[in-house]
């Protein structure tokens, strides 16, 4: 197969010929030849892929070939929508056209993404909603569901109001399946029929780990994985395993199975059979009060402010709605015995499994019962409409589950991203992720970043370590400085909203003719195109605007990174996992906490150049990577650029770019 990658990906090759200005890069052709050593020994490749490699590419074209000509079933998994887009709109539909193969492909979302037709044309739907508002959402939607031709909720003009998707989305405890009256006209029927003939399928994490632990259920059975941005695994995995209690979700379930002052709700649509819905509301009053009883304990152990705190020890709160929801649970099946129609079972079936499964989380995280493997805690956030009160549960690693559950059944899995590498070699993300053997690709980005980079490293900035009140009002300062300079253009990445928050603050009563954009005040994606439009416009973010955006051209020519992004230590994940490298004599510092960091930074400083004509400086306000042994396995991680050390060099590198 390696010869054939030349002659689609080489100078003179089908790619060239098809696309107006391409370029042959050395390094997209070493990677796709690694896609197929490992396509054809069946092993799994670890590739990092600097940024303008095209990694797409090098592994679309190889297992577009394997899966027609062997045909295979082929999953990619991205961590963004951004990719995901990029990958169906652009990528994929060029290579249908150009590659002269015939093949398939397909984007599969989570069910709960498609509309329903029977619960959108359901009277008793109508009877969920407590407002006007909620009810002409609804109507919306129903005038959509006439032209949609996807039926998804991304494809809606508008963002309805909370619940109203909810209560007309697919749910698979709701399906009646082929008894549905409009079963032939089924989106998410046409979605797998699609999936079932593609030989491509394009998922994100979150949606191949809930196949995963649903026992393959969610996706057509496959043959190989892509996991491109796959610095995001481990997050995404872990995420998809755990568990988690609200009091938000709590009033949620009950007041859908009814609101007594409302009057709507699920029992609204079974009047007649007034015994059992006379027991099924006692026993929600009891909930509601257990409810209570169990939210305000929370509240007396953990306090009202918002903050994160682990719970270490079983039973901590007493568990006053186990006996409520088991008597709610038995009520509903009551009522099952009363009805004749197969959707009115299924519907109260779907309750019971609610409650179910919310009693079932509740009992995991309160006894912690896997409390050697699981890392449990409490999350208080205070917001305007009330305090949310959050139990978690989340497994400390899950290298033994992939290995068991993935890297040792499908086989090959190709991982890729533009930082995977640590020290220039593999082992951190093989040990997280419980990779035992495979392939290995180090590959740098093609792009001139000694002439179009500088790193400007200031002195004199305290360690933020020993004096963190101190360095925020000296980082401000330089803030200051770099936007005085370059009037706009910038990105400001922080690791935490308390910097965050201090800086904007401080910002907005400096700057009146720029415009700040601040991550929470509106949609990531909305903040990015203001970014975009605007040249005198600075973004202020956190964790989701590291990794995963794209401003190529001169709309963003600074990055500010205010702090190494080392994870908060006494986050309950990060804390968990110290611990227990701690427990096996290890260094959690040098053998975790270091090496997540450097792939943050990776990410971060990858923000500024995304084509070959970029050009930028990326100002590193921490001065502990000048002054910690560390530090330089941070300056190494990043390809080779310029550095300065003085603020009017910001300028002269810009004059020396423009002549």
């Amino acid at each position: 197969m390696k010869s054939r990658i030349i002659g689609i990906l080489g100078e003179d090759g089908v790619i060239s010929r098809a696309l107006s200005g391409y370029e042959s890069r050395p390094e997209q052709i070493k990677m796709a030849e690694a896609v197929c050593e490992a396509i054809e020994c069946g092993k799994h490749l670890l590739v990092e892929a600097g940024t303008g490699i095209g990694k797409s590419l090098a592994y679309l074209v190889p297992f577009i070939i394997h899966a027609v000509e062997g045909e295979k079933k082929i999953v990619i998994s991205t961590n963004t929508k951004t990719l995901q887009q990029q990958l169906c709109q652009k990528d994929l539909p060029f290579l249908k056209r150009s590659l002269g193969i015939e093949f398939d492909f397909t984007l599969c979302l989570g069910s709960e993404n498609y509309l329903c037709k029977r619960r959108l044309n359901s009277s008793f739907t109508y009877d969920l909603f407590e407002t006007d508002a909620q009810a002409e959402d609804l109507k919306k939607i129903m005038a959509w569901s006439e032209r949609a031709e996807r039926g998804i909720k991304s494809d809606l003009e508008f963002v309805p109001r909370g619940g109203v998707w909810d209560n007309v989305c697919r749910d698979p405890d709701l399906c009646i399946g082929n008894k549905c009256h409009y079963n032939n006209g089924c989106f998410y029927r046409k979605a797998k029929s699609a999936q079932k003939n593609a030989h491509v399928l394009i998922v994100n994490h979150s949606l191949f780990f809930t196949n995963l632990s649903a026992g393959g259920q969610v996706l057509p059975q496959f043959d190989a994985v892509v996991f491109d941005e796959a610095h995001t695994l481990e997050e995404a995995a872990a995420g998809c395993l755990g568990y988690e209690v609200s009091n938000t979700q709590v009033k949620y379930l009950l007041d859908s199975i009814y609101n007594s002052k409302t009057k709507r709700g699920l029992l609204s649509k079974f009047k007649r059979a007034k015994h059992q819905i006379g027991v099924i509301q006692h026993r929600l009053e009891e909930a509601r009060t257990a409810a209570m009883q169990f939210f305000n304990a929370v509240s007396e152990k953990f306090g009202s402010q918002s903050d994160v705190k682990r719970i270490r020890t079983a039973n901590i709160i007493y568990n006053y709605l186990d006996e409520p929801l088991k008597g709610l649970t038995e009520a509903i099946k009551g009522l099952i015995d009363c009805v004749n129609k197969q959707e009115d079972e299924v519907l109260l079936r779907f309750y019971v499994k609610r409650c179910i499964g919310l009693r079932a989380s509740l009992e995991f995280i309160l006894s912690l019962e896997e409390k050697a493997d699981y890392v449990y805690w409490v999350e208080v956030a205070a917001r305007r409409r009330g305090i949310k009160y959050s139990l978690l549960a989340s497994p400390i690693e899950i290298a033994e589950e992939l290995d068991n559950q993935l890297f040792s059944i499908i086989k090959p899995v190709v991982l890729t991203s533009a930082t995977l590498a640590v020290n220039n070699n593999f082992s951190f993300i093989r040990k997280r992720l419980g990779i035992k053997d495979c392939i290995e690709a180090l590959l740098n980005s093609p792009f001139d970043y000694k002439k179009n980079v500088t790193l400007y490293l200031p002195r004199n900035i305290a360690d933020p370590g020993n004096d963190q009140e101190l360095f925020l009002q000296q980082a401000l300062e330089h803030i200051k400085r770099i936007i005085d300079v370059m009037g706009g253009r910038t990105f400001i990445l922080f690791t935490s909203f308390r910097m965050l928050n201090f800086i904007s603050k401080e910002l907005k009563s400096n700057y009146k003719d720029i415009l700040l954009l601040r991550q929470g005040e509106r949609p990531r994606y909305t903040l990015l195109e203001e970014f975009k439009k605007n040249s005198n416009a600075v973004l202020l973010g956190t964790n989701s605007f590291w990794q995963g955006v794209d401003v190529p051209g001169r709309a963003l020519e600074c990055v500010v990174i205010a702090k190494l992004p080392f994870l908060v230590p006494d986050d309950p994940i990060t804390e968990a996992r110290t611990e227990l490298i701690e427990s096996r004599n290890g260094n959690p510092f040098t053998e975790y906490q270091i090496p997540q960091a450097i792939m943050m930074f990776k990410q971060g400083f990858g923000r500024l150049i995304r084509n070959k004509t970029d050009r930028g400086v990326v100002a590193v306000l921490d001065p502990r990577i000048s002054t910690k042994y560390y530090g330089k396995s941070f300056i190494n991680a990043i390809p080779e650029c310029g550095h300065i050390y003085d603020i009017n060099d910001i300028k002269e590198f810009f004059k020396a770019a423009c002549p």
